[in-house]
């Protein structure tokens, strides 16, 4: 133990001495990790590696104990050492610098090491004995994972966490002698002594702090070797049907995605190994740590017969986490404010990755329909940002994920490679790999790289794409007076407050009876673009997204409108099809389409839709007119019609996807005689044809009936009784509470939700708050706002990178009126100091609330 008295002496001695080099100061003592920490300690610090052992107990409530030994050499050793160790100074019991005591102070989440003892550009090696804290550690009864990710690794142990000071790792793990353990790098050595397991690993191959990793616990464990390469599986489904049904596609998607990617770049699969863990209760679909990707059990898992939807999506995952071993892993941005570049060439590989593994579905299709509406999600709103955003600080990382990085950048890439054409694409992307393999870039190096294969400068693209936000306005006249053919003109303005020029390619399609005109548009400047017609017709259509890849929003005139909602049933390619639902939605929303004419036009959409994934979008569309822009409660006849659209269709013999039309069903649907047939279902006493009931349904089954009917209360205790899987009864005890018809027992679960340990699994706090703000509840939910919005900062603070958002969307996403949107008004007015990226965030997940009260 140091001298208590060195503490504040040491970190002001620190401070003044890297004073002489570096002027700026605050950076270096405050919380997290600064941009000029970070930029100091890449300049200074090189050729790391961390020793790394953790004592981990049965009991969850017992400490994990941990000793670290960091390598490193510095440019100069004068200057001391900051090391990152978020739980603070009662976490650290000893710390010794080549083996001496060391003279140290600990504040703001970092550890100041005097520089005595330290040795310039030579190997010099620190020794910390500390416990960890549980926040990444994700501890359960009888398994546990660290979740690193993006500056969570120094709330375990004490390390240099950021993304540009790569390292080596070696692990030592004790654990109880029934679990088994795994990690980045290989087990190479196993021995038992008593209750105890200790698993050696060998050293990792250079990474980042945030994609280290290891899980523990009692898993079943399958593998599967190809072409020399194993992959190892750790799961804890219980199901072996389920196993067995999902088991051949997860190892052959993997397979053949590594495949893919060793073709497209040339470069080997980097990495030494290549495993993973299935978890339940997992609070990303993926995360793609080099050689040990975790997933989350319901992505993987698919109950029998899944929708082709589900299919790609699951095969979408795989292929995307695959990606990353190239594209974050390889090659890793410098600072996390370039995190979009991994995800975005993540997300665009996968989509040609899947294409090759579903040869008969239509993925331009599918392409439209899984990035389009997702970023019209968030570049619609108030809470718009760039692609490229500026972070000063790493423990605001995790507020830049989001819509906009994972599905608007893929759909700006899509637009780049048609620029400079796929071959020159591809030549820069391998160029781009191999001259930073195993280092970082940022995107101004990828730039580079690309404007050396494109046919012009990039620099103005990037500037209104990935430094611009929001979307552009595009508007088209057609001028058929005094001229031998018509002219179609057409506009496209700047987002608003933006004097940018979006460069993009449109494809014409216009419609007149049976005459279709087409033409190609790109988009140079704001000007008015003309091209005369070959046919003298007068317009019913014209959309400029034809082939889905225009972006913006696409501005429809009241005629069209009318005969698109006529018209619809009638339109047989589905692109077409696609294109005109996803204007029509943008169009409703920004005040174009009566509310009334739109729900009539989504129904009758669905009724004639015989394409899955369409099928899936306009689902989506129903649930979000009836439970936020319509009087749903208050009008049998609009839960009357979307009720018969819903059940009819799941009688018909030509819908295969019916689980989407069933979990839609039971959402919407209403009244005695709808609550009869559900517990019939469930009851097994009432068979829909060619629709077997999952096990997910049948838990969301009854969930929805206990919370309608509080003569059938039992029914969920009935359901506990019935599981066999220990997660997934864990998971609907979590659940239960919230779906109470009693408010005395639905307020006493929010008030544990205040505090953070009982806020894990995140997956399940989610489910649980669509019932805690479910409409039936007759508004009840709104006693929660509040409190959940005062709850913000804190959630961002101890939760992971998406659940701040997901808190919001899933606390506001069914709600409609003026009070609601007021309570959101006045958090936003009171809380003058919260983050700009937090401040969007409420922005983002209440545009709808905004939109519907000031339609009602």
């Amino acid at each position: 133990m140091r001298n208590s008295i060195l503490l504040s002496g040491l970190a002001l001695v620190f401070l003044i001495s890297i004073s002489s080099c570096q002027r700026s100061l605050r950076g270096f003592y405050e919380e997290g990790v600064s941009i000029e920490l970070a930029k100091y300690r890449a300049r200074q610090i090189y050729d790391v590696h961390y020793d790394l052992s953790f004592q981990i107990p049965e009991n969850r409530n017992k400490p994990v104990q941990g000793n670290v030994i960091v390598k490193f050499k510095p440019l100069k050793a004068r200057h001391g050492l900051i090391l990152d160790f978020q739980p603070g100074e009662e976490h650290v019991h000893s710390i010794s610098v080549n083996g001496a005591e060391a003279q140290y102070t600990i504040m703001s989440g970092h550890i100041y090491i005097d520089a005595n003892g330290l040795i310039p550009r030579q190997e010099n090696k620190v020794e910390i004995s500390f416990t960890s804290s549980d926040q990444a550690l994700n501890r359960s009864d009888d398994f546990m994972y660290t979740l690193f990710v993006p500056d969570r690794a120094s709330t375990a142990f004490p390390c240099f966490d950021q993304p540009d000071i790569k390292a080596t790792f070696n692990l030592t793990l004790e654990i109880p002698e029934k679990w088994t353990a795994l990690s980045n790098g290989p087990m190479v050595k196993k021995e038992i002594n008593g209750n105890i397991k200790t698993m050696h690993f060998r050293k990792s191959d250079p990474i980042s702090t945030y994609v280290y990793a290891f899980a523990a616990g009692q898993f079943h464990e399958l593998s599967d070797t190809r072409d020399g390469l194993t992959i190892n599986v750790l799961h804890r489904e219980t199901d072996r049907e389920k196993i067995e049904r999902n088991l051949p596609d997860i190892f052959n998607h993997h397979f053949h995605s590594l495949k893919w990617m060793e073709e497209y770049t040339d470069i080997s699969y980097p990495y030494e190994k290549f495993d993973m863990v299935i978890l339940p209760g997992f609070q990303y679909s993926g995360m793609e740590h080099p050689g040990a990707i975790w997933y989350r059990d319901a992505r993987l898992l698919l109950d029998e017969n899944p929708p082709i939807t589900r299919q790609i999506s699951k095969a979408s995952l795989i292929a995307h986490e695959t990606a990353h071993m190239w594209f974050g892993n390889l090659v890793t941005m410098e600072w996390f404010d370039d995190v979009w570049l991994k995800e975005v060439f993540a997300g665009f590989i996968a989509d040609k990755i899947v294409a090759e593994m579903f040869p008969d579905v239509n993925h331009q299709l599918q392409f439209l329909l899984h990035h389009y509406p997702r970023a019209y999600s968030i570049d619609r709103t108030r809470g718009t940002h760039p692609i490229k955003q500026e972070l000063s600080n790493m423990k605001m990382a995790g507020t830049l994920y989001g819509p906009i990085i994972y599905n608007k950048a893929p759909i700006i890439f899509e637009q780049l490679e048609e620029i400079m054409q796929p071959v020159n694409f591809q030549s820069a992307v391998r160029e781009y790999l191999i001259t930073y393999s195993h280092g970082n870039a940022d995107w101004d190096d990828l730039v580079s790289i690309f404007n050396k294969y494109s046919p012009g400068n990039l620099t103005g693209w990037s500037d209104a794409w990935v430094y611009g936000k929001g979307m552009p306005h595009i508007t088209h006249e057609v001028i058929a007076e005094n001229r031998e053919n018509p002219v179609l003109r057409v506009f496209q303005k700047s987002p608003s407050g933006q004097n940018k020029i979006y460069p993009q390619l449109l494809k014409g399609f216009v419609m007149a009876g049976e005459n279709i005109f087409q033409t190609d548009f790109f988009i140079r400047s704001n000007d008015a673009y003309e091209t005369s017609f070959e046919y003298n017709f007068k317009s019913d259509l014209v959309l400029l997204n034809a082939n889905g890849k225009g972006y913006g929003f696409f501005e429809l005139n009241e005629k069209e409108i009318g005969f698109v909602v006529e018209s619809i049933q009638n339109m047989d390619d589905e692109n077409i099809r696609a294109a005109v639902v996803l204007n029509m939605h943008e169009n409703f929303l920004n005040g174009n389409v009566d509310v009334h004419l739109y729900f009539d036009f989504v129904l009758d959409a669905i009724w004639y839709e015989t394409n899955q994934q369409l099928q899936n979008y306009l689902l989506s569309n129903l649930e979000q007119i009836c439970l936020n822009f319509l009087r749903y409660e208050e009008e049998p006849l609009y839960s009357g019609k979307a009720g018969y659209i819903l059940w009819n269709n799941l009688h018909k013999d030509e819908i295969k996807a019916k689980e989407l039309f069933f979990e839609t069903w039971i959402k919407l649907t209403r009244g005695p005689e709808s609550l009869s047939q559900m517990i019939q279902i469930y009851e097994k006493e009432l068979l829909i044809p060619g629709f077997n009931l999952s096990e997910s349904n049948r838990i969301q089954l009854a969930l929805e009936i206990a919370m309608r009917s509080p003569e059938r209360s039992d029914i969920l205790q009935k359901e506990l009784n019935r599981q066999e899987n220990p997660d997934r009864k864990r998971q609907l005890e979590f659940i239960k509470p919230a779906a109470s018809q009693n408010k005395k027992e639905r307020d006493e679960f929010f008030r544990k939700l205040k505090k953070p340990e009982n806020r894990n699994p995140e997956p399940w706090v989610l489910d649980a708050l669509y019932f805690l703000h479910h409409p039936l509840h007759e508004g009840q939910g709104r006693d929660y706002i509040a409190e959940s919005l005062v709850l913000l900062e804190e959630i961002q603070r101890t939760g992971d990178i998406f659940f701040p958002q997901n808190w919001l969307q899933s606390t506001l996403r069914n709600y409609n009126d003026s009070e609601v949107a007021e309570m959101i008004r006045d958090y936003l007015n009171e809380n003058t100091e919260l983050s700009e990226n937090l401040r969007l965030k409420v922005y983002q997940a209440s545009d709808i609330v905004f939109r519907a009260s000031e339609m009602q």
